[in-house]
Protein backbone atom coordinates (compact mmCIF):
# COMPACT_ATOMS: atom_id res chain seq x y z
CA UNK A 1 0.00 0.00 0.00
CA UNK A 2 3.02 2.28 1.07
CA UNK A 3 4.66 2.38 -2.14
CA UNK A 4 1.45 2.38 -4.81
CA UNK A 5 1.88 4.90 -7.60
CA UNK A 6 -1.75 6.57 -7.01
CA UNK A 7 -0.62 10.08 -6.03
CA UNK A 8 -0.93 11.01 -2.65
CA UNK A 9 -1.50 7.47 -1.48
CA UNK A 10 1.40 6.85 0.26
CA UNK A 11 0.86 9.83 2.23
CA UNK A 12 -3.01 9.06 3.18
CA UNK A 13 -1.34 5.75 3.95
CA UNK A 14 0.73 7.27 6.61
CA UNK A 15 -2.05 8.36 8.59
CA UNK A 16 -3.32 4.98 9.54
CA UNK A 17 -0.50 4.97 12.26
CA UNK A 18 0.51 8.94 12.36
CA UNK A 19 -2.99 10.20 12.30
CA UNK A 20 -1.81 14.11 13.12
CA UNK A 21 -4.43 16.57 11.75
CA UNK A 22 -3.86 19.77 13.76
CA UNK A 23 -1.15 21.60 11.43
CA UNK A 24 -3.35 20.40 8.45
CA UNK A 25 -6.69 21.59 9.72
CA UNK A 26 -4.91 25.36 10.19
CA UNK A 27 -3.54 25.38 6.83
CA UNK A 28 -6.91 24.46 5.74
CA UNK A 29 -8.60 27.58 7.49
CA UNK A 30 -5.74 29.91 6.16
CA UNK A 31 -6.12 28.96 2.54
CA UNK A 32 -9.62 29.32 2.73
CA UNK A 33 -9.01 32.55 4.82
CA UNK A 34 -6.47 33.67 1.95
CA UNK A 35 -8.93 32.69 -1.11
CA UNK A 36 -11.68 35.02 0.21
CA UNK A 37 -9.32 37.78 0.27
CA UNK A 38 -8.26 37.25 -3.46
CA UNK A 39 -11.90 36.76 -3.77
CA UNK A 40 -12.54 40.02 -2.66
CA UNK A 41 -10.34 41.39 -5.12
CA UNK A 42 -11.52 40.28 -8.05
CA UNK A 43 -15.69 41.02 -7.17
CA UNK A 44 -16.56 44.41 -7.03
CA UNK A 45 -19.29 44.30 -3.80
CA UNK A 46 -19.68 48.05 -4.02
CA UNK A 47 -20.92 48.17 -7.79
CA UNK A 48 -23.60 45.25 -7.05
CA UNK A 49 -24.83 46.62 -3.80
CA UNK A 50 -25.06 50.50 -5.96
CA UNK A 51 -27.12 48.38 -8.32
CA UNK A 52 -29.65 47.56 -5.46
CA UNK A 53 -29.95 51.43 -5.25
CA UNK A 54 -28.66 51.81 -1.82
CA UNK A 55 -26.80 55.38 -0.69
CA UNK A 56 -22.86 55.90 -0.55
CA UNK A 57 -23.02 55.69 3.41
CA UNK A 58 -25.59 52.17 3.01
CA UNK A 59 -23.16 50.57 0.82
CA UNK A 60 -20.13 51.34 2.12
CA UNK A 61 -21.43 49.71 5.69
CA UNK A 62 -22.99 46.55 3.70
CA UNK A 63 -19.55 46.22 1.59
CA UNK A 64 -17.57 45.87 4.87
CA UNK A 65 -20.57 43.42 6.45
CA UNK A 66 -20.34 41.47 3.72
CA UNK A 67 -16.96 41.45 3.70
CA UNK A 68 -16.41 40.44 7.57
CA UNK A 69 -19.17 38.06 7.49
CA UNK A 70 -17.22 36.16 4.54
CA UNK A 71 -14.59 35.62 6.23
CA UNK A 72 -16.55 34.57 9.49
CA UNK A 73 -18.17 32.25 7.31
CA UNK A 74 -15.21 30.92 5.54
CA UNK A 75 -14.08 29.92 8.53
CA UNK A 76 -17.41 27.86 9.88
CA UNK A 77 -18.01 26.44 6.87
CA UNK A 78 -14.20 25.10 6.60
CA UNK A 79 -14.50 23.54 9.86
CA UNK A 80 -18.28 21.95 9.05
CA UNK A 81 -17.13 20.92 5.51
CA UNK A 82 -14.35 18.98 7.12
CA UNK A 83 -16.61 17.29 9.97
CA UNK A 84 -19.04 16.39 7.09
CA UNK A 85 -16.58 14.73 4.11
CA UNK A 86 -15.21 12.70 7.92
CA UNK A 87 -18.52 11.45 9.01
CA UNK A 88 -18.94 10.55 5.10
CA UNK A 89 -15.61 8.87 4.94
CA UNK A 90 -16.63 7.63 8.30
CA UNK A 91 -19.55 5.65 7.56
CA UNK A 92 -18.56 4.49 4.53
CA UNK A 93 -14.91 2.89 5.85
CA UNK A 94 -17.37 0.85 8.75
CA UNK A 95 -19.95 -0.31 6.47
CA UNK A 96 -17.22 -1.56 4.49
CA UNK A 97 -15.85 -3.00 7.77
CA UNK A 98 -12.50 -1.29 7.53
CA UNK A 99 -10.02 -1.23 10.60
CA UNK A 100 -8.75 2.20 10.05
CA UNK A 101 -9.17 4.45 13.00
CA UNK A 102 -11.61 7.18 13.35
CA UNK A 103 -8.40 9.65 14.08
CA UNK A 104 -6.45 8.41 11.25
CA UNK A 105 -9.79 9.21 8.91
CA UNK A 106 -9.71 12.38 10.11
CA UNK A 107 -6.06 13.51 9.29
CA UNK A 108 -6.59 11.94 5.82
CA UNK A 109 -9.93 14.23 5.47
CA UNK A 110 -8.15 17.07 7.07
CA UNK A 111 -5.44 16.43 4.27
CA UNK A 112 -7.86 16.13 1.44
CA UNK A 113 -9.49 18.88 2.22
CA UNK A 114 -6.39 20.97 2.10
CA UNK A 115 -5.31 19.76 -1.34
CA UNK A 116 -8.65 20.68 -2.77
CA UNK A 117 -8.30 24.31 -1.28
CA UNK A 118 -5.00 24.86 -2.07
CA UNK A 119 -6.44 23.80 -5.40
CA UNK A 120 -9.11 26.43 -5.41
CA UNK A 121 -6.96 29.05 -4.03
CA UNK A 122 -4.63 28.57 -7.30
CA UNK A 123 -7.56 28.82 -9.10
CA UNK A 124 -8.79 32.38 -7.37
CA UNK A 125 -5.15 33.45 -7.79
CA UNK A 126 -5.68 33.11 -11.76
CA UNK A 127 -8.83 35.10 -11.64
CA UNK A 128 -7.33 37.72 -9.83
CA UNK A 129 -4.39 37.97 -12.01
CA UNK A 130 -6.75 37.84 -14.96
CA UNK A 131 -8.94 40.26 -13.37
CA UNK A 132 -11.94 37.97 -14.16
CA UNK A 133 -14.68 37.92 -11.89
CA UNK A 134 -15.31 34.01 -10.68
CA UNK A 135 -18.87 34.29 -10.40
CA UNK A 136 -19.13 35.41 -14.26
CA UNK A 137 -16.43 33.65 -15.51
CA UNK A 138 -14.84 29.75 -15.02
CA UNK A 139 -11.97 28.10 -17.14
CA UNK A 140 -12.03 25.04 -15.22
CA UNK A 141 -15.70 23.59 -15.72
CA UNK A 142 -17.26 23.09 -19.02
CA UNK A 143 -19.23 26.31 -18.33
CA UNK A 144 -15.81 27.57 -21.00
CA UNK A 145 -17.64 26.88 -23.64
CA UNK A 146 -20.96 28.80 -22.62
CA UNK A 147 -20.23 31.16 -19.77
CA UNK A 148 -24.23 31.84 -19.06
CA UNK A 149 -24.82 28.12 -18.39
CA UNK A 150 -25.03 27.30 -14.76
CA UNK A 151 -25.75 23.42 -15.57
CA UNK A 152 -21.73 23.63 -17.46
CA UNK A 153 -20.63 25.04 -14.18
CA UNK A 154 -21.50 21.81 -12.31
CA UNK A 155 -18.94 19.35 -14.44
CA UNK A 156 -15.73 21.13 -12.46
CA UNK A 157 -12.13 19.99 -12.32
CA UNK A 158 -12.80 20.54 -9.00
CA UNK A 159 -14.82 17.70 -8.55
CA UNK A 160 -13.18 14.87 -10.23
CA UNK A 161 -10.30 16.01 -7.36
CA UNK A 162 -12.31 15.33 -5.04
CA UNK A 163 -13.53 11.82 -6.49
CA UNK A 164 -10.21 10.90 -6.67
CA UNK A 165 -9.12 11.93 -3.31
CA UNK A 166 -12.66 10.44 -1.68
CA UNK A 167 -11.02 7.47 -3.33
CA UNK A 168 -7.63 7.43 -2.28
CA UNK A 169 -8.36 7.33 1.22
CA UNK A 170 -10.89 4.90 0.90
CA UNK A 171 -8.37 2.72 -0.77
CA UNK A 172 -4.82 4.14 1.29
CA UNK A 173 -5.95 4.82 4.71
CA UNK A 174 -9.04 2.98 5.01
CA UNK A 175 -7.41 -0.17 3.22
CA UNK A 176 -10.38 -0.98 1.14
CA UNK A 177 -9.44 -3.17 -2.01
CA UNK A 178 -8.80 -1.19 -5.14
CA UNK A 179 -12.30 -1.88 -7.21
CA UNK A 180 -14.22 -0.77 -4.15
CA UNK A 181 -12.17 2.38 -3.84
CA UNK A 182 -12.94 2.95 -7.08
CA UNK A 183 -16.71 2.00 -6.98
CA UNK A 184 -17.26 4.56 -4.31
CA UNK A 185 -15.29 6.92 -5.73
CA UNK A 186 -17.82 6.71 -8.61
CA UNK A 187 -20.73 6.85 -6.61
CA UNK A 188 -19.36 10.27 -4.79
CA UNK A 189 -18.88 11.64 -7.66
CA UNK A 190 -22.39 10.98 -9.22
CA UNK A 191 -23.86 12.18 -5.96
CA UNK A 192 -21.72 15.61 -6.09
CA UNK A 193 -22.61 15.99 -9.42
CA UNK A 194 -26.32 15.26 -9.01
CA UNK A 195 -26.58 17.65 -5.71
CA UNK A 196 -24.48 20.28 -8.15
CA UNK A 197 -27.76 20.25 -11.06
CA UNK A 198 -30.41 20.75 -8.40
CA UNK A 199 -28.29 24.01 -6.86
CA UNK A 200 -27.97 25.12 -10.70
CA UNK A 201 -31.67 24.66 -11.28
CA UNK A 202 -32.78 25.85 -8.20
CA UNK A 203 -30.80 29.47 -9.47
CA UNK A 204 -32.38 29.81 -12.66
Amino acid sequence: MKNSNLVFAPTFNKFRENPKWLVNMILVIIVAIASVWIGTLTTDISAELKETGLSEDEVANMSTFTTVFSYIGVVIGTILGVAVMFLVILIVSKIMKSDAKATSLFAATTFMTLITSIYGLIIEAIHAIMDLDPLKYSFTSLRIFNQSNQYLGVFDLNLLLGAYLFGVVLYATSHLKGKTALIWSIVYLVIVIGIGLIQASASL
